[in-house]
Protein backbone atom coordinates (compact mmCIF):
# COMPACT_ATOMS: atom_id res chain seq x y z
CA UNK A 1 0.00 0.00 0.00
CA UNK A 2 1.04 3.54 -0.54
CA UNK A 3 -0.07 5.07 2.42
CA UNK A 4 -1.21 3.03 6.05
CA UNK A 5 -4.51 1.74 5.40
CA UNK A 6 -4.88 1.53 9.63
CA UNK A 7 -3.95 4.64 11.77
CA UNK A 8 -3.97 7.81 12.02
CA UNK A 9 -3.88 10.39 8.56
CA UNK A 10 -3.04 14.19 9.81
CA UNK A 11 -5.21 16.39 6.99
CA UNK A 12 -4.19 20.09 6.69
CA UNK A 13 -4.82 22.54 3.81
CA UNK A 14 -2.35 24.66 1.66
CA UNK A 15 -4.52 28.03 2.29
CA UNK A 16 -7.45 29.04 4.21
CA UNK A 17 -9.09 29.44 0.94
CA UNK A 18 -9.20 25.67 0.20
CA UNK A 19 -12.62 23.45 0.52
CA UNK A 20 -10.19 20.95 2.52
CA UNK A 21 -12.25 19.55 5.15
CA UNK A 22 -14.21 17.32 2.59
CA UNK A 23 -11.07 15.97 1.82
CA UNK A 24 -10.66 14.04 5.60
CA UNK A 25 -14.45 13.68 5.05
CA UNK A 26 -14.00 11.21 2.11
CA UNK A 27 -10.92 9.78 3.56
CA UNK A 28 -12.63 8.52 6.56
CA UNK A 29 -15.95 7.75 4.33
CA UNK A 30 -13.74 5.42 2.76
CA UNK A 31 -12.29 3.43 5.66
CA UNK A 32 -12.43 -0.48 4.94
CA UNK A 33 -13.98 -0.66 8.83
CA UNK A 34 -14.30 1.95 11.16
CA UNK A 35 -13.45 5.96 11.10
CA UNK A 36 -12.91 8.53 13.76
CA UNK A 37 -12.09 11.85 13.76
CA UNK A 38 -9.84 14.49 16.23
CA UNK A 39 -10.38 17.85 14.85
CA UNK A 40 -7.90 20.48 16.38
CA UNK A 41 -10.46 23.55 16.42
CA UNK A 42 -13.39 24.51 14.94
CA UNK A 43 -14.63 22.62 11.43
CA UNK A 44 -15.69 19.10 12.32
CA UNK A 45 -19.24 19.45 11.19
CA UNK A 46 -19.35 17.53 7.62
CA UNK A 47 -17.01 14.43 9.15
CA UNK A 48 -20.41 13.63 11.43
CA UNK A 49 -21.87 11.37 8.97
CA UNK A 50 -18.77 9.89 8.20
CA UNK A 51 -17.03 8.63 11.59
CA UNK A 52 -18.50 6.41 14.85
CA UNK A 53 -16.49 8.65 17.04
CA UNK A 54 -14.41 12.49 16.99
CA UNK A 55 -12.98 14.13 19.13
CA UNK A 56 -12.87 17.93 19.24
CA UNK A 57 -9.95 19.86 20.85
CA UNK A 58 -9.19 23.52 20.64
CA UNK A 59 -6.40 24.67 17.93
CA UNK A 60 -3.60 25.12 20.89
CA UNK A 61 -3.84 21.86 22.53
CA UNK A 62 -0.22 20.53 23.17
CA UNK A 63 0.95 17.51 21.28
CA UNK A 64 1.32 15.25 24.13
CA UNK A 65 -2.35 15.25 24.70
CA UNK A 66 -3.42 15.15 20.89
CA UNK A 67 -1.12 12.18 21.32
CA UNK A 68 -2.81 10.44 23.88
CA UNK A 69 -6.52 10.90 22.43
CA UNK A 70 -4.91 9.84 18.80
CA UNK A 71 -3.87 6.46 20.15
CA UNK A 72 -6.66 6.07 22.47
CA UNK A 73 -8.94 6.02 18.98
CA UNK A 74 -6.39 4.21 16.72
CA UNK A 75 -6.79 0.96 19.28
CA UNK A 76 -10.72 1.15 18.64
CA UNK A 77 -10.86 2.07 15.09
CA UNK A 78 -9.45 1.46 11.59
CA UNK A 79 -8.62 5.12 10.52
CA UNK A 80 -8.52 8.72 12.51
CA UNK A 81 -8.14 11.39 10.38
CA UNK A 82 -6.57 14.45 12.32
CA UNK A 83 -7.82 17.78 11.49
CA UNK A 84 -4.91 20.21 11.51
CA UNK A 85 -5.68 24.17 10.14
CA UNK A 86 -2.26 25.21 11.51
CA UNK A 87 1.14 26.20 9.49
CA UNK A 88 3.07 23.32 7.80
CA UNK A 89 5.69 23.34 11.08
CA UNK A 90 2.96 22.59 13.39
CA UNK A 91 1.54 20.31 11.32
CA UNK A 92 5.03 18.44 10.83
CA UNK A 93 5.55 18.30 14.60
CA UNK A 94 1.91 17.26 15.19
CA UNK A 95 2.28 14.56 12.29
CA UNK A 96 5.65 13.30 14.03
CA UNK A 97 4.50 13.36 17.43
CA UNK A 98 1.21 10.87 16.21
CA UNK A 99 3.80 8.92 13.50
CA UNK A 100 1.51 9.56 10.62
CA UNK A 101 1.61 10.79 6.81
CA UNK A 102 0.24 13.92 5.86
CA UNK A 103 -2.22 14.76 3.25
CA UNK A 104 -2.02 18.35 1.86
CA UNK A 105 -5.76 19.24 0.49
CA UNK A 106 -4.63 21.89 -2.20
CA UNK A 107 -7.18 24.17 -4.85
CA UNK A 108 -6.85 24.63 -8.79
CA UNK A 109 -6.17 28.66 -7.91
CA UNK A 110 -2.77 29.65 -9.70
CA UNK A 111 -1.00 29.63 -6.51
CA UNK A 112 -1.88 26.26 -5.90
CA UNK A 113 1.31 24.60 -6.96
CA UNK A 114 3.46 26.46 -5.24
CA UNK A 115 1.76 26.16 -1.77
CA UNK A 116 1.82 22.45 -2.38
CA UNK A 117 5.96 22.27 -3.84
CA UNK A 118 6.55 24.15 -0.17
CA UNK A 119 4.60 22.50 1.83
CA UNK A 120 5.23 18.87 0.42
CA UNK A 121 9.11 20.55 0.65
CA UNK A 122 8.72 21.65 4.33
CA UNK A 123 7.47 17.60 5.51
CA UNK A 124 10.38 15.81 3.27
CA UNK A 125 12.73 17.81 5.73
CA UNK A 126 11.62 16.50 8.83
CA UNK A 127 11.39 13.14 6.73
CA UNK A 128 7.36 12.95 6.98
CA UNK A 129 5.31 11.05 4.15
CA UNK A 130 3.46 13.75 2.60
CA UNK A 131 0.32 12.89 -0.22
CA UNK A 132 -1.43 15.56 -2.29
CA UNK A 133 -5.38 15.55 -2.44
CA UNK A 134 -7.16 18.40 -4.94
CA UNK A 135 -10.43 19.93 -4.47
CA UNK A 136 -11.82 21.31 -7.42
CA UNK A 137 -11.60 20.94 -11.49
CA UNK A 138 -9.14 21.73 -13.49
CA UNK A 139 -5.09 22.88 -12.19
CA UNK A 140 -1.64 22.23 -13.46
CA UNK A 141 0.08 19.61 -11.27
CA UNK A 142 2.24 18.05 -13.20
CA UNK A 143 5.15 19.75 -11.72
CA UNK A 144 4.90 18.43 -8.30
CA UNK A 145 7.40 15.26 -6.68
CA UNK A 146 4.50 13.00 -6.32
CA UNK A 147 0.89 12.52 -8.04
CA UNK A 148 -2.32 13.08 -6.56
CA UNK A 149 -3.58 11.03 -4.16
CA UNK A 150 -6.98 12.01 -5.28
CA UNK A 151 -9.25 14.73 -6.45
CA UNK A 152 -12.46 15.89 -5.33
CA UNK A 153 -14.87 17.53 -7.45
CA UNK A 154 -15.65 21.05 -7.22
CA UNK A 155 -19.42 19.90 -6.72
CA UNK A 156 -18.96 17.89 -4.16
CA UNK A 157 -21.55 18.79 -2.13
CA UNK A 158 -24.01 18.15 -4.77
CA UNK A 159 -23.84 13.96 -4.21
CA UNK A 160 -25.89 14.36 -0.95
CA UNK A 161 -26.21 10.68 -0.12
CA UNK A 162 -23.79 9.71 -2.98
CA UNK A 163 -20.62 11.41 -1.05
CA UNK A 164 -19.14 8.03 0.74
CA UNK A 165 -20.03 5.98 -2.31
CA UNK A 166 -18.29 8.63 -5.23
CA UNK A 167 -15.62 9.24 -2.63
CA UNK A 168 -14.13 5.76 -3.01
CA UNK A 169 -13.58 7.13 -6.73
CA UNK A 170 -12.15 9.91 -5.83
CA UNK A 171 -9.21 8.94 -3.48
CA UNK A 172 -8.62 5.76 -5.42
CA UNK A 173 -4.57 6.17 -5.94
CA UNK A 174 -4.85 5.88 -1.96
CA UNK A 175 -4.95 2.36 -2.46
CA UNK A 176 -1.55 1.57 -4.55
CA UNK A 177 -2.63 1.69 -7.78
CA UNK A 178 -0.21 3.19 -10.10
CA UNK A 179 -1.85 5.37 -13.61
CA UNK A 180 0.58 3.48 -16.11
CA UNK A 181 0.66 7.57 -17.78
CA UNK A 182 2.17 8.45 -14.61
CA UNK A 183 5.21 6.88 -12.90
CA UNK A 184 5.60 9.13 -10.15
CA UNK A 185 4.90 7.55 -6.26
CA UNK A 186 1.81 8.97 -4.41
CA UNK A 187 3.62 10.00 -1.45
CA UNK A 188 7.13 11.49 -0.75
CA UNK A 189 9.78 9.10 1.36
CA UNK A 190 9.69 9.89 4.73
CA UNK A 191 11.78 8.48 7.44
CA UNK A 192 14.96 6.00 5.73
CA UNK A 193 14.04 2.42 6.42
CA UNK A 194 15.92 0.93 9.03
CA UNK A 195 18.43 -1.41 7.10
CA UNK A 196 19.12 1.55 4.62
CA UNK A 197 19.84 3.84 7.89
CA UNK A 198 22.44 1.20 9.03
CA UNK A 199 24.19 0.84 5.69
CA UNK A 200 24.69 4.42 5.50
CA UNK A 201 26.20 4.77 8.78
CA UNK A 202 28.17 1.90 7.64
CA UNK A 203 29.83 3.74 5.01
CA UNK A 204 30.40 7.16 7.08
CA UNK A 205 31.92 4.98 9.36
CA UNK A 206 34.37 3.23 6.52
CA UNK A 207 35.22 6.38 4.62
CA UNK A 208 35.77 7.95 8.41
CA UNK A 209 37.94 5.25 9.44
CA UNK A 210 39.87 5.53 6.05
CA UNK A 211 40.45 8.91 6.48
CA UNK A 212 41.69 8.72 9.47
CA UNK A 213 44.32 6.00 8.96
CA UNK A 214 45.57 8.14 6.14
CA UNK A 215 46.09 11.32 8.21
CA UNK A 216 48.06 9.18 10.92
CA UNK A 217 50.12 7.45 8.23
CA UNK A 218 51.47 10.96 7.05
CA UNK A 219 51.82 12.21 10.65
CA UNK A 220 54.30 9.42 11.04
CA UNK A 221 56.08 9.71 7.77
CA UNK A 222 56.24 13.82 8.66
CA UNK A 223 54.53 14.59 6.40
CA UNK A 224 50.87 15.00 4.13
CA UNK A 225 50.44 13.38 0.66
CA UNK A 226 52.13 15.94 -1.94
CA UNK A 227 54.22 17.61 0.11
CA UNK A 228 57.40 18.89 -0.51
CA UNK A 229 60.64 18.31 1.02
Amino acid sequence: MSLPVRGPWVVTPTSSSVDWVVAAAALAATTDGTAAAVVLGDFGAPLTPYVQAISELPAGTGLDAVAAVVTDLSAKHDRVVILAGGGVSTVADLAAAVRAPVVVVTGTDADATGHTILALEALDRRQIPGAVIVVGDGGDFDALPVRLAGRIPADHAAYGDRFAAEAARWVDPLDGGRPAADARPVKTPGPEDPQTRLARRAAWTLAISFLLALLLLCLCQGGYPGSYT
